[in-house]
Parts: structure tokens; sequence; C-alpha cells
């Protein structure tokens, strides 16, 4: 079943003789099912292992662990976005497990533009070879970056793993937000560092005034969680466009 299919299945529950209010979507646990799947494929891969040998040789501080990685992974094989924005590419582990995921779905065409503005690192040092071809590097602050034309108005895909500060990760979520399609996938690294994700996904609920129950209508996002130190949340889909 495709990504939009699946965002676009409703049911309406109802108790004993009571009409429902409104229609509610089916909860995505077809996300989480995909996702674990995927995940636990990587954790004992060949390729993991040979990344993180990689990642340990190069020096890891600053960089993601197993756990994010195969999350990270997870998330854009389930997802097969075409277009990806991430920030704080570095030297290139997020990139490298984004790349293999979309080598593994056979997204071809689907490209990465990843952004770095630290000038005395390796930029995308640890990328492999056959999975450059997907990949626009683009050095920079991502605030200069975001004024040019240099990134695509459209995205499908966006991660944040630049600079963790609250105010800054903010700017990014609201930035990248707007540029998502529907149904878009908004990732976040180091989650835990601040308020920032949990308010930013906060602000994309909308209730009832006399339930307090989720009002799907008004609200911006299909679901969210937390993996490790990943998180994130899937911007709400056209049903029209499903």
């Amino acid at each position: 079943m495709s990504q939009r299919h699946l965002l676009s299945r409703i049911w309406s529950p109802r108790g004993k003789g009571t009409p429902p209010l409104e229609s509610w979507p089916l909860p995505l646990y077809d996300v989480w099912d995909d996702v674990a799947s995927f995940a636990a494929e990587m954790r004992t891969s060949d390729f993991m292992a040979e990344v993180m040998r990689r990642r340990t040789a190069h020096g890891s501080h600053g960089l993601m662990a197993a756990l994010d990685c195969a999350t990270l992974y997870a998330l854009t094989r389930w997802h097969r976005p075409s277009v990806i924005v991430e920030t704080g590419g570095f030297v290139g582990l997020s990139a490298t497990f984004i790349l293999k995921a979309l080598a593994d779905a056979n997204m071809v065409n689907a490209r990465l533009y990843s952004i770095e503005s630290d000038e005395n690192c390796e930029h995308w040092a640890l990328v492999p070879d056959d999975l450059r071809h997907s990949l626009v590097p683009l050095r920079g602050r991502v605030e200069d970056i975001v004024r040019t034309e240099k990134l695509p108005a459209k995205i499908d895909m966006f991660l944040h793993d630049s600079g963790h500060t609250y105010w800054h990760m903010r700017w990014e979520f609201r930035e990248f937000w707007r540029r998502l399609s529907n149904g878009g996938l908004l990732v976040s690294h180091d989650v835990h560092m601040n308020a920032a994700f949990a308010k930013f996904v906060t602000e994309r609920y909308a209730h009832d005034k006399k339930t307090g129950l989720l009002d799907r209508s008004r609200s911006e996002h299909e679901e969210w969680g937390r993996w490790g130190y990943i998180g994130f949340t899937i911007k709400k889909g056209d049903p029209a466009n499903a």
C-alpha cells in the first residue's frame, strides 16, 4: 500500500447506539510496523557494520549512533522521498543512511541536498562512492542558502541536524515545514536537547473547543513519534490528491 493511500484511510469509531462526531484517521500502524522492520534489517546488516567501523575510525564525536542511523534509514525507506534536504551534513553519516535507503528503494532519480557550514570538517567523507550520484552537497549557512535558488521550492523530506539551539531548531522546522509537500516527512536528530521539537509538534495540533479532542480538519500533521534521539512528524496529506 502506498503512503498516500495509507494516509487517506479513515474509520469512524462509535459506541453502541452513538453516531460518530467525525471521521477519524486510522492509526498509522503500518508506519510503525514498516519502520521497525526496516530498522531491524539495517541494524544486523553488513552495511551497518562497515559504516560503524568507518565511523569509529574517523572519530565518532558528534555523530549519530547505530540506533539513530537505523531509524533514519527506516523512515527514509518507508517514505520513499524524491527530494530531501538535510542540514548539518558534516562528514556524511546521516547522508550515507538516507542515500542507502533511496538506493534500496530503487529511487534512482531522488536527490539529497546536504547543507554544511563547518569549513574545518571533512565534508561528506563517510559517503560511499557508489551512493554519491544522488548527493547534492551545499556548503554554507542554511540561513543564507534558503535565500538562494539552490534548494527546491518543494521537498518531500527534511532532516535537521545542524545547530541544536532552541531558537535555531524552531526556525528550521518552520522554514522547511512550509516547503514540505502534502504527506511530507520532517525529521530531527537530538530532539532531547531542548523543547523545540516537542513544541513544534504541539503547535501542529488543533482541538475541538467543546470536547477537547483532536480536530483533524484543522490539525497539520498525521502522525509523529520519537525513537532514540530521532523525532519525526508527517505533514497532513490532501485526501483529494490521495
